[in-house]
């Protein structure tokens, strides 16, 4: 008998332990502990000091310690937009101010001024949690100066000072540019182009692509297509008009004939951009000089811009007239088509045969005979069975990506991060409960069952 009142004091036990735990478990998922708030990036910000560098900031808070910070950005462009992120510093704490920067203009990589470049924040805590900020989009810009800018269609010029004169010149000579271009090499722009005026050259340097000593000492750049939507005007070499509308034909040329195999030769670039000016200014008479003393130079040799200082002139001028002479002699139809042959994939001597019956020689030797000069007999060019490697002459960006993808901070679904009770996340508390009832009504089943035997 007595050992019958102990057998049933301890299943009582057991029951009344069960029913206290499954109780306990009800409460506690009813009344789950506070969650933890996701970390979270604030008052985002970036500095622009100066065309060499961009600095994100961001105010970071935690309810736990932060375990990392990243800023994760992509140079916008309409080729293809190139992505990086950084890391910064957080030391452990729950808030603090960070800061990084990303180098814009070194040896290493170029991010022209006036390019867009968007920009996020992700966060995590040493507990597991993340969060991820809204997306900015800001423009980069030369911080030593005060820019306004005006928008006409798909041109946005950028100004500062009392240059808002040739700002104006420059928007209406670009947009009359685009319309010009679009006509001739019959393709459409389909994006929006910013220009950037600097009041002179020297205001310009720190925002140009870093370049030999010797020849930026020698040759005065006047502007530049940066990137495919980006333009730089540095000097107006006697008229932002004519500055303007030869940089512009560069974003049309690109769309009409930029291929991913074959790339348009400089002569044939450069000579429809001075083409799109009002004249040809001061390249005209260092041609003339070159054909009186038949110094002119073989198209071949000009597949890509000279970098010796005094023929600069030349170059441009023979480019020139050699666009002039193609459009005169075969029409704007085929020299269109031209274009579109080479960004189809044509090299360049397959596209001028197709379209206009000679390869480059046989087209310098018809453009020689048309100034007076002799013809010359060139050896046959033998043919390259291989299909050419894709090349790019001074690639606008060129931008790493700056921590190893093992340093990456995983992003919080939403961007909100993921709900925590208690510093353990949603998911592993529902299962941890699910786990408990099924001990306790264990508990509670083997009970019952001793005491039916007893």
């Amino acid at each position: 008998m007595p050992q019958d009142f102990a057998g049933a004091r301890a299943v009582r036990g057991l029951a009344l332990a069960a029913i206290v735990l499954v109780g306990a478990i009800s409460i506690a998922l009813v009344h789950p502990a506070p969650a933890a708030a996701a970390p979270a990036a604030t008052n985002a910000a970036v500095d622009m000091p100066d065309p060499a560098t961009l600095t994100f900031r961001a105010h970071l808070t935690a309810d736990a310690d932060l375990a990392s910070a990243t800023v994760n950005y992509k140079v916008l462009s309409p080729d293809v937009n190139i992505g990086g992120s950084l890391r910064a510093e957080v030391s452990g704490s729950r808030s603090t101010d960070v800061s990084v920067t990303l180098p814009m203009n070194n040896n290493d990589r170029y991010i022209p001024v006036g390019t867009q470049i968007t920009y996020s924040w992700s966060v995590a805590d040493k507990n597991g949690a993340t969060a991820t900020s809204a997306e900015q989009t800001i423009t980069f810009l030369d911080g030593r100066y005060q820019w306004q800018s005006k928008t006409a269609g798909q041109v946005t010029v950028y100004w500062y000072g009392n240059a808002e004169a040739n700002a104006d010149l420059a928007l209406k000579a670009a947009a009359a540019s685009i319309a010009d271009n679009e006509a001739l090499l019959k393709v459409k722009l389909g994006y929006p182009v910013r220009v950037l005026v600097w009041r002179n050259t020297n205001d310009s340097k720190a925002a140009q692509r870093p370049r030999a000593s010797t020849f930026d000492q020698q040759v005065i750049t006047g502007g530049s297509r940066v990137a495919a939507d980006v333009l730089h005007i540095y000097d107006p070499l006697g008229g932002f008009e004519d500055v303007a509308r030869h940089e512009m034909a560069h974003v049309i040329t690109k769309i009409a004939g930029d291929g991913k195999v074959s790339p348009l030769p400089s002569w044939i670039d450069e000579g429809t951009a001075v083409y799109a000016q009002t004249s040809p200014g001061g390249y005209e008479p260092a041609l003339k000089r070159a054909i009186a003393t038949d110094s002119v130079m073989r198209l071949r040799n000009m597949a890509a811009p000279t970098n010796t200082p005094a023929q600069v002139d030349i170059f441009y001028g023979q480019s020139w007239a050699v666009v002039k002479f193609m459009v005169d002699t075969y029409g704007r139809d085929k020299f269109a088509a031209v274009f579109a042959a080479v960004k189809s994939g044509a090299p360049i001597d397959d596209a001028l045969q197709q379209h206009i019956g000679v390869d480059q020689d046989g087209l310098y030797n018809a453009w020689r005979k048309s100034v007076g000069l002799k013809t010359i007999d060139f050896p046959p060019v033998p043919k390259s069975t291989a299909v050419a490697g894709a090349q790019a002459t001074q690639p606008p960006l060129g931008i790493p990506t700056s921590v190893k993808s093992d340093d990456a901070v995983p992003s919080g679904g939403g961007g909100e991060g993921t709900a925590a009770v208690a510093g353990v996340p949603k998911q592993t508390a529902i299962i941890v409960g699910v786990l408990a009832l099924v001990v306790a009504a264990a508990i509670g089943a083997a009970a019952l069952r001793v005491a039916r035997q007893r």
